[in-house]
């Protein structure tokens, strides 16, 4: 069974990025959707305050939920 997790796509210094917000994991879309509409405030806060130390010229895109195996290895290389 797939791991469901909360990302945010963000846009920094001309590159798209999605980044895993790590408060949890879910084992359906829609268990993690209705995490992601309760605690809807706190993700926001937490991705501003990490936006902020590491990356702060960044822009949220997006804030979803999906299949971890979807996102690419760090190590893998498109073309």
């Amino acid at each position: 069974m797939a791991t469901i997790v909360i990302y945010a796509t963000i846009f920094v210094a001309g590159i798209v990025s999605v980044i895993e917000y790590k408060g949890d994991t879910f084992i359906t879309n829609e268990d993690c959707i209705k995490y992601l509409q309760t605690y809807n405030d706190h993700i926001n806060e937490s991705l501003q305050d990490h936006l902020n130390k590491k990356e702060k010229d960044a822009t949220v895109l997006f804030i979803g939920c999906s299949e971890r195996s979807r996102f690419i290895d760090g190590n893998d290389q498109t073309t």
